[in-house]
């Protein structure tokens, strides 16, 4: 018996696995993420380009347009999203380390500060990205069922 191509399944996934998938993106896009964002290239002498960002943002929109659409809830994404920015506020919250910047230190460290700036407080325009094209996939699914 042949297998049915993932866009033809009957069936969509147990809330259990797109809560799994929620909780998979949340530490994934957090953790790495956090770790990303600050790679930074600098034109001339003064400005920052802060590629990391756009990379963990990419990241970011990938990993919740996978929940999504795997699962087949529009839900999982939306947690991962969620989670993802809780794991960044904890990171940034919790110990000494300097993984995010507050923009207090733009006048010091201007390409770290923009970055983190960035990366936590301009996450939703991926999350929003990965969750409205999710949402297409998993119309156009419900539609041919």
């Amino acid at each position: 018996m042949h297998a049915l191509a993932p866009n033809q399944r009957k069936t969509q996934g147990s809330n259990l696995s797109a809560l799994w998938r929620g909780v998979v993106v949340a530490l994934v896009a957090g953790l790495f993420g956090t770790a990303i964002h600050a790679s930074i290239s600098y034109v001339g002498n003064d400005v920052p380009l802060v590629w990391g960002v756009a990379v963990a943002w990419l990241l970011l929109g990938l990993l919740i347009y996978w929940a999504a659409v795997s699962s087949g809830k529009l839900w999982s994404g939306a947690l991962g999203f969620i989670g993802c920015y809780v794991c960044v506020g904890l990171i940034s919250y919790v110990g000494d380390d300097q993984l995010i910047l507050g923009m207090q230190y733009y006048k010091y460290l201007p390409g770290p500060a923009l970055a983190s700036a960035l990366w936590m407080y301009g996450m939703i325009v991926p999350a929003i990205i990965g969750l409205v094209l999710a949402l297409r996939v998993i119309r156009k699914q419900h539609r041919q069922n």
